[in-house]
């Protein structure tokens, strides 16, 4: 039987021995497979492939024709991670008892070593004698009445050192028709191959629209996506929470949501590059900056926006699987960034609280006496937890930070990431100047013993007089 058939056997039903029986949309297959022959179980196994929770009631049907007690569709990855069992007739607690102690039994290991496509009969490739004395045989085979086994691995799930496919298997009085059985199964076995094919290609398109859902909600920073009308397609949380809160860039209330900024020339530009997002999405070749800021009514350090085209689908029929999406825009916060690597520093280093306000008021380009007036504390203070966060971070302490000394300067962003021989880094910040452009942050690595940094490469610290410091770092409920 062809899968260009199954449509007209879903219409007028089959109900050769009552095997398959069609009532509108809905299929009801009936696993007395002793009762089927074989043109009703190759279209119980394609239904089955287009209705993968068909399974377990299609392998009791095969179970039933081929003339054996159990069966499965399994598959034993090499690690472990992705196993999975499909039973059919088998103990539920044994299944999992199974891939937990008994992947690598006899028979296994003997099936490793069979071509797909070839049916193996279990007792014939190992010492069945000493597989009866064993704890697999005591704990696995023997509640189920399992004497024998009969697999056809499957080409796909049969590679990269696991081992999967089709098992039957056989109690003591079926292993004497075994042969018969075998038989049986190699009639099957080339539209049993397709259909596994063909319901791992169906699972992977009923669950590709999710992905996209997925990959955005692994970005820690605010991610939306656009569709091709420039309407929000999906937000993860980050960004659901930025939105909600209004301070600069909010969802317009429209019949298609689309990002909208309270500035209304940012709001023309962030709608005119995402506009030039999509024509690029659609394949079409024009310039495209992908980055813009947008400044916050709060006041805080405004948000970086970047706008990146998605590459256009090679087949239309794909358009379906990946919802629509033409464009990904990421949402930048630099102050959530520098909180997040605060978070990260102190939980790294075994930092306290009070270490990691320090270290980030640093690594935001403040002196310590700066230091000192926005915490509320003494300079002593300071000192004693930079002391404690060199102490716990390796760094060497360095006159760079006494209180007396000149401040040290700053890196460029395009300066390596990465700790120098000649100095010592914490953190990058970023922090609005008021003589700077609209929205355009200042990024820093602070240097702490710079006596070899070349002049060029240095610039010179923000005072405190145009550097915003974060609450979340000023205010505190503990005290340092």
């Amino acid at each position: 039987m062809t899968l260009a058939i199954l449509p007209l056997l879903r219409l007028l039903g089959s109900n050769r021995n009552g095997a398959i029986v069609a009532f509108g949309g809905t299929i009801i297959v009936k696993t007395s497979g002793a009762d089927m022959d074989h043109v009703d179980i190759v279209d119980a196994v394609y239904q089955a492939a287009v209705r993968s929770e068909l399974w377990p009631d299609t392998l009791c049907a095969i179970v039933d024709y081929v003339g054996a007690v159990a069966g499965n569709i399994v598959y034993q990855a090499p690690d472990g991670r992705g196993s999975f069992l499909i039973p059919g007739r088998m103990r539920e607690d044994l299944n999992a008892l199974y891939l937990q102690h008994y992947t690598g039994n006899p028979y296994a290991r003997a099936f490793e070593k069979v071509r797909p496509g070839e049916i193996a009969v279990g007792n014939k490739l190992i010492d069945a004698k000493a597989v009866r004395h064993s704890a697999f045989y005591a704990d696995i085979c023997e509640p189920q009445n399992i004497f024998n086994q009969l697999f056809l691995p499957h080409a796909s799930l049969h590679e990269r050192g696991g081992i999967g496919g089709v098992a039957l298997f056989l109690s003591r009085q079926q292993d004497e028709h075994a042969a018969e059985a075998a038989a049986r199964l190699e009639r099957l076995s080339p539209h049993m191959a397709r259909a596994i094919d063909l319901s791992f290609q169906v699972n992977r398109i009923a669950s590709a629209p999710e992905l996209p859902q997925r990959l955005i909600d692994a970005i820690a920073d605010a991610a939306v996506l656009i569709d091709s009308r420039g309407a929000v397609l999906l937000l993860n949380a980050a960004a659901e929470t930025l939105l909600k809160q209004a301070d600069g860039i909010f969802l317009s209330r429209s019949e298609r949501p689309s990002l909208a900024a309270h500035i209304s020339k940012t709001s023309t530009r962030l709608a005119n590059a995402i506009r030039k997002a999509l024509l690029i999405a659609d394949g079409e070749d024009t310039r495209f900056d992908g980055a813009l800021s947008i400044s916050r009514p709060s006041g805080l350090p405004p948000y970086l926006v970047m706008i990146t085209p998605l590459a256009p689908t090679a087949v239309s029929i794909w358009d379906a699987v990946d919802s629509g999406a033409r464009v990904l825009i990421h949402i930048v916060d630099p102050e959530a960034k520098t909180r997040r690597q605060a978070q990260q520093l102190q939980h790294i280093f075994g930092l306290t609280e009070a270490e990691t306000r320090v270290a980030a008021l640093v690594g935001s380009g403040m002196n310590l006496p700066e230091i000192a007036r926005v915490l509320g504390i003494s300079s002593n203070t300071v000192k004693t937890h930079t002391g404690r966060c060199f102490g716990k971070t390796g760094a060497r302490h360095s006159s760079a930070m006494s209180e007396n000394d000149i401040p040290p300067r700053v890196t460029p962003p395009v300066f390596p990431d990465r700790l120098r021989n000649d100095g010592w880094w914490l953190t990058e910040a970023g922090w609005p100047r008021e003589t700077a452009s609209e929205g355009s942050p200042i990024n820093m690595l602070i240097v702490i013993e710079k006596r070899h940094l070349p002049e060029e490469h240095q610039w010179t610290q923000p005072t405190a007089a145009n550097r915003a410091v974060p609450a979340w770092a000023s205010v505190s409920s503990t005290p340092c």
